[in-house]
């Protein structure tokens, strides 16, 4: 009996060794560069991820072919049901993983493991964010940009971002630049700017604001900024020459800019540009005016020596416009986006080219700001206040740029 015991005692110790050599094998290859198991997972995620590309690349190319130069919209998708659209092969299993933006399929980087980082960076597929839109704005705004910025229904992100100048677009080609306000209080005017006289709180009264626009500051508290027009305001489609009348005015490149308007049909022609339950458009103001002079202001001090909110010779299209500025016509009048030398932050000519209507009121008299072809950048530049009786004169100088109003409620 004794010799039996010795006997299963010795049988146990050799299959809890043999055991242990199992699962410090098992521990060893899970641990290794090399574990068969990983392997295999690595080898079908990225054979699945080639495939989801290739199909991608297939749409993409079909939708080049059917539309071809008319092709205005990348691909974007981040729900199952709209990935299934371009790849046809998806899954459930990479749903939340991986989305599409700008024709690319893209991954979130707080719902991949490290390995799967890994291996789709070895495919060349970069990293990107996809910020949630907060449940009080999505009344309003249908996504956000990878830096946060708020891209209203019914428009579509084109380029930029909020460093640069992040610029959206409407259905219909109209283009607007976001200007950060990342602190309401700092959305005002500024008094200190050159005027044609001493412009002060107490002799300016309150902006003639759009019609249904009771606060100015209410999408700017909320959203942290607001859009202005890429470009001067053009003349209605479908017409040729500026005129003096009630329309609705485009902000779109190469397009004639609609100068010989009177201030009260360039406040209803801006008012009636947009306006649906989401967006309103109308004139700038002050506050709009004064806040993107000093947004661009690191930007167009890096141009020349000299180049300032004060002097934008180097910037603007002027009669006495200076190196990089004066591009061949300069000191005429051109149409909307005419030289990327006339460009800060994405907006176009907001310094030159033609002076531009405000609502901001004095008497019965209302300002344009930023300089014009014939004017001179040092004694007129884009921060320049102007107001006279031409509240009720036209000219060819005398343009406007709309400003659009995100709906907060």
């Amino acid at each position: 009996m004794k010799n039996n015991k010795r006997g299963i005692s010795l049988i146990v110790l050799i299959v809890t060794i043999i055991v242990i050599i199992i699962l410090a094998a098992v521990v060893v290859l899970t641990l290794s560069k090399n574990n068969p198991v990983e392997s295999a997972r690595k080898a079908r995620f990225m054979e699945d991820v080639r495939s989801f590309q290739d199909e991608l690349a297939l749409s993409v190319s079909k939708d080049y072919v059917t539309e071809k130069e008319n092709r205005n919209e990348k691909f974007n998708a981040t729900d199952f049901d709209d990935m299934k659209n371009y790849i046809p092969s998806f899954t459930k299993d990479y749903d939340k993983k991986l989305y599409v933006k700008d024709d690319e399929l893209m991954y979130l980087e707080d719902e991949v493991t490290e390995n799967e980082k890994k291996w789709l960076e070895e495919l060349g597929i970069g990293k990107k964010f996809i910020a949630k839109v907060p449940d009080d704005w999505k009344d309003f705004i249908a996504s956000l940009t990878e830096d946060g910025i708020p891209i209203p229904i019914g428009f579509t992100y084109v380029e930029g971002t909020k460093e640069t100048g992040t610029v959206i677009q409407d259905d219909k080609g109209n283009e607007f630049v976001w200007i950060p306000v990342d602190d309401v209080s700092k959305y005002t005017k500024d008094f200190s700017f050159p005027s044609c006289y001493i412009a002060s709180e107490s002799n300016i009264s309150d902006d003639d604001l759009p019609a249904g626009i009771t606060d100015e500051t209410l999408d700017v508290e909320k959203y942290k900024g607001f859009y202005i027009g890429r470009y001067e305001a053009g003349i209605p489609e479908g017409e040729t020459i500026p005129s003096n009348k009630v329309g609705t005015p485009v902000s779109k490149k190469d397009a004639v800019v609609w100068t010989d308007i009177l201030y009260d049909n360039a406040k209803k022609s801006a008012e009636q540009m947009i306006s649906n339950d989401y967006v309103q458009t109308g004139l700038l103001t002050g506050k709009a005016w004064d806040t993107t002079c000093h947004w661009i202001e690191d930007d167009v001090k890096k141009i020349a020596t000299g180049s300032s909110l004060r002097d934008s010779r180097f910037y603007g299209n002027h009669k006495d416009s200076e190196s990089p500025a004066n591009v061949n016509g300069y000191g005429k009048k051109q149409i909307a986006g005419y030289s990327e030398k006339w460009k800060t932050k994405n907006i176009y000519d907001l310094a030159g080219n033609v002076w531009e209507w405000t609502n901001e009121v004095y008497s019965s008299d209302r300002f344009f700001r930023g300089g014009s072809y014939d004017s001179s950048a040092k004694g007129y530049p884009v921060s320049y206040r102007l107001r006279d009786d031409r509240r009720f004169y036209s000219d060819d100088i005398l343009g406007m740029r709309p400003r659009l109003y995100i709906k907060t409620n």
